[in-house]
């Protein structure tokens, strides 16, 4: 397959709930849908430019859950967090402003370990990396960890 798309495609994720969309995050900020069982090369799918999402480059997409509940995560290096509904992506389910200690972090990479849905860390421009959770009394980042001198350009949990 080749697929098309108006702005730079940053990221891109599979699903193995919905095995025929190829998700893109792209460098305006938008999420982008193809569907392998139609014969565009364009989107099926866009989200909306909006201060609700993403105004800058989505760097990281992950699908979490299971097959009867999964969201799309997407992170920017605006320091922003969304959850989306892969079937209607007009506007975040949830968004999070990722900061440590007031201090906004320009978000590269992410990773839920396992099958978690809640915890999550995250690599940054900076070269630290965070954790964090989505919900709780303790929703966001929670503690940072040195370690690079450069962006975190990748993160895989290991079980």
């Amino acid at each position: 397959y080749i697929f098309n798309c108006q702005s730079w495609v940053t990221s891109c994720a599979f699903s193995k709930f919905h095995p025929n969309i190829v998700l893109g995050g792209t460098y305006s900020g938008q999420i982008v849908v193809w569907d392998t069982r139609t014969n565009k090369r364009t989107p099926v799918q866009r989200t909306a430019l909006s201060a609700s999402s993403h105004t800058h480059p989505v760097y990281c997409l992950q699908v979490i859950g299971t097959q009867n509940a999964n969201n799309l995560i997407s992170i920017s290096n605006e320091g922003k967090m969304c959850s989306w509904n892969i079937e209607m992506m007009t506007q975040p389910q949830e968004s999070m402003d990722l900061a440590y200690r007031t201090k906004p972090v320009a978000a590269t990479r992410m990773v839920f370990p396992g099958v978690e849905v809640n915890n999550f860390i995250i690599g940054s421009e900076e070269g630290q990396a965070y954790s964090g959770s989505r919900h709780g009394n303790k929703a966001g980042i929670q503690e940072s960890y040195e370690g690079h001198f450069g962006p975190i350009t990748g993160l895989f949990y290991l079980r």
